[in-house]
């Protein structure tokens, strides 16, 4: 390798390296300054004395504590958990059993099917969330599980992401199966589902932090403090006239941003993989 070409090298892998560290400094700076205000002595003006580390420990669980004791957070936290839960186990069977049925299978119809509901994509949510509250409302679900649960267990998203999955299986492997006696219902559960387990998983995790972060539907459907998820919760707690000092409103949201922080972390990998290998196959 020639001088100057090693030069561009080095140029290019310095550039690479310091666009990646300032990407990450951007993003990650929000939530260490939210922890730094979290973990100081109430009262500290930190805008007027900024500072990039924790001043005390014991008055950021203090503040954790009193939240936890004095409002609902731990029933909303119950409430969001069971939401995320049963919203992921539904769009994930839902979807696979739709992607099944598009990616191995020919039926009348499927294409234009198909289109109709990638065009769902293009329609904003302020055009069908009115249509889709009187439904709910019609159907007495408003302050239940089922009313914040069940209108989004139809994801498109999610269906488009299993089916370019499912449609990179061989399918000399469902001939097979179907050749060795496996039924209709056998060789989704036994042959599809095994395979596209990296794309359920990403599927699961988007899903989840999609759900937690849900401010909108849930503040329509569920009015009564029972149903209240973390994020109505934490509307209250940034509410203009809700009289809380600084260092308490950020204590809610962190206790709000650890759940989506701690999933992405563990199966960030797993989220990367699905996304690269749904869009490169099928």
């Amino acid at each position: 390798m020639s001088m100057s070409a090693r030069l561009n090298f080095t140029v290019w892998t310095v550039l690479k390296w310091a666009v990646a560290i300032m990407i990450a400094v951007i993003a990650v700076f929000p939530v260490w300054w939210m922890v730094n205000v979290v973990f100081s002595l109430p009262g500290e003006p930190v805008s007027i004395n900024p500072r990039l580390w924790p001043t005390s420990m014991s008055a950021g669980i203090d503040k954790i504590r009193m939240i936890f004791a004095e409002t609902g957070y731990m029933r909303a936290y119950a409430v969001s958990l069971a939401y995320a839960g049963l919203t992921i186990f539904g769009v994930l069977l839902v979807g696979s059993l739709a992607a099944f049925e598009f990616a191995l299978f020919e039926f009348r119809g499927k294409n234009v099917l198909f289109a109709v509901i990638l065009l769902s994509l293009m329609v904003p949510t302020a055009a069908t969330i009115i249509p889709t509250y009187l439904l709910t409302s019609s159907l007495g679900w408003l302050n239940s599980m089922q009313g914040l649960v069940v209108p989004g267990l139809a994801s498109a998203f999610g269906l488009f992401m299993l089916v370019q999955f499912m449609r990179a299986i061989p399918r000399d492997m469902i001939e097979a199966a179907r050749l060795d006696g496996a039924k209709h219902f056998q060789i989704y559960w036994f042959v599809a589902l095994p395979l596209s387990r990296n794309a359920m998983i990403t599927l699961a995790i988007l899903t989840f932090m999609q759900t937690w972060g849900n401010y909108m539907w849930p503040l329509i459907v569920g009015t009564r403090p029972e149903m209240y998820t973390v994020g109505q919760v934490v509307g209250l707690f940034n509410a203009p006239l809700s009289h809380q000092t600084v260092d308490v409103v950020m204590t809610a949201n962190l206790l709000a941003a650890i759940p989506p922080l701690v999933f992405f972390l563990i199966f960030q990998k797993q989220i990367v993989e699905g996304i690269a290998m749904s869009g490169t196959k099928g």
